[in-house]
């Protein structure tokens, strides 16, 4: 299930909300005020994973080399 981020445009306070796809997203409330007058913000996407590893990859060398491609870390 998606977890939707809204923002709302009477208190100016944002909320997440984890819901199912089939959840119809016009009834919802503010979790503060409890106002219908709410919009859905646009969030980025999260993905699973080793964020450590991916860090590393990130990088553009090794300690153990000079160069940007190196064959025993891949880099």
């Amino acid at each position: 299930m998606p977890i939707y981020e809204f923002f709302c445009n009477n208190c100016s306070k944002t909320f997440d909300k984890l819901c199912s796809l089939k959840d119809d997203l016009s009834k919802l409330r503010c979790e503060y005020c409890e106002s219908q007058n709410i919009k859905k913000k646009m969030s980025s996407f999260a993905t699973s994973g080793n964020r450590d590893e991916h860090d590393h990859q990130s990088s553009s060398s090794c300690s153990s080399c000079s160069s940007g491609s190196c064959s025993s870390c891949g880099h």
